[in-house]
């Protein structure tokens, strides 16, 4: 009998050992210890069931956040850093790793608002600088090839350069030409366009934009100038925004208004989606056109990314109103394929298929296929 009472008793202290509440000190001295092991799984873990019994505080979610960093899941160590920061928002340790955060989910605006923030040395230490005339160059050419005995092949050859104004804004800026022969008329478009992109906090954007236009087709010069404007957050995977720009030409004037969302899934692949729906007003008509997009990162240096847009382009803008599809021949139904190949840190070279159903003019109901193939490079100084 003594026995089974001993037994009894000893499962009994067992059990109230194991649901004594657990304690900061307790849970700085575990995570420390897997963060100097680096064993991050078991740290996350730990960290975690600590945060839920309300056990939280600044070394906590650095450590958190560093696992989630090594296990290379940047939106996941972002939202821990960013918890840290609420505890020390002077902490150099948590500005640095929030601003790398920024690099490597390609969202430079957040990463600019924290790298401001940063001490002299580490600004001069990671090449943060205020202002740089020549921060990035970039180059594409594209080639057409259609089916209609009554256009040419057209080509389009476009150089940009980006600089940086200060810690939390940036200038682009980019020349180009297009160039087409259409019944026996040549079709040439060089282009200007010019786009500031503000920081106003870590989560918000704002972006605005001047693209002219200068189309001469068969010996007639037509002008135009476009105007664009899109405030934007990123919270995490999570991004949103709505975006409106105004096109005026001796044709007529559109307006474009349209929303957009996006979110990147978690998991190595880093696969993201962004949907976008958009208004167009025209004289002449009033239509909604549909754009989805959908990459992932294929290795450590190769990303994909594949896209639709459904309804009529004509005179619609994309991309921050850097492309305008003001061709004589609109088009009502494009998918395309492009492949990004990360050249080290400083060079990304593209290139891009793109298949559109044209409609000759806007006005019949005859149509033709295109083929378009790209290529580019980005180069950052």
């Amino acid at each position: 009998m003594a026995r089974y009472i001993i037994t009894a008793l000893l499962f009994i202290s067992i059990g109230v050992k194991a649901q004594q509440p657990i304690s900061y000190a307790s849970v700085d001295s575990t995570t420390y210890t897997f963060y100097i092991k680096g064993d991050w799984e078991k740290l996350i873990r730990v960290g975690k069931d600590a945060i839920s019994k309300n056990i939280d505080f600044k070394w906590l979610r650095q450590r958190i956040g560093y696992a989630y960093f090594v296990k290379a899941d940047y939106y996941a160590a972002q939202m821990q850093y960013e918890k840290a920061l609420t505890f020390d928002e002077i902490d150099p340790m948590t500005r640095e790793y929030l601003y790398y955060c920024g690099l490597y989910t390609g969202d430079d605006a957040y990463a600019r608002f924290h790298g401001v923030k940063l001490t002299p040395e580490a600004k001069k230490r990671l090449g943060i600088e205020k202002f740089k005339p020549v921060d990035a160059v970039d180059m594409e050419f594209n080639y057409k090839s259609n089916d209609s005995q009554l256009r040419s092949n057209p080509t389009y050859l476009r150089a940009g350069i980006s600089t940086k104004l200060g810690y939390r804004m940036k200038l682009y800026q980019s020349v180009s030409n297009y160039q087409q022969t259409i019944d026996t008329a040549v079709t040439k478009q060089p282009e200007y366009f010019a786009l500031v992109d503000w920081s106003l906090t870590s989560h918000i954007s704002l972006d605005i934009a001047y693209h002219y236009l200068s189309t001469s087709y068969s010996g007639t010069k037509i002008p135009g100038n476009l105007v664009f404007a899109k405030l934007s957050t990123s919270i995490s995977r999570f991004n949103l925004g709505l975006n409106g720009s105004f096109l005026s030409s001796s044709l007529g004037q559109v307006k474009q208004f349209g929303l957009f969302g996006g979110v990147t899934l978690p998991g190595k692949s880093n696969i993201y989606l962004n949907s976008s729906l958009t208004g167009m007003i025209e004289t002449s008509s009033n239509r909604i056109i549909y754009s989805q997009i959908a990459g992932l990162r294929l290795t450590k240096m190769l990303w994909a990314e594949g896209s639709v847009i459904l309804g009529n382009l004509n005179n619609f803008n994309n991309y921050n109103a850097l492309y305008v599809y003001n061709s004589v021949d609109p088009t009502t139904f494009r998918t395309g394929l492009t492949l990004y190949w990360y050249l080290g840190k400083k060079t990304i070279l593209f290139c891009n298929y793109t298949y559109d159903q044209k409609q000759i003019t806007n006005t019949t109901i005859n149509y033709y296929n295109q083929h378009s193939f790209s290529g580019g490079i980005i180069w950052k100084l």
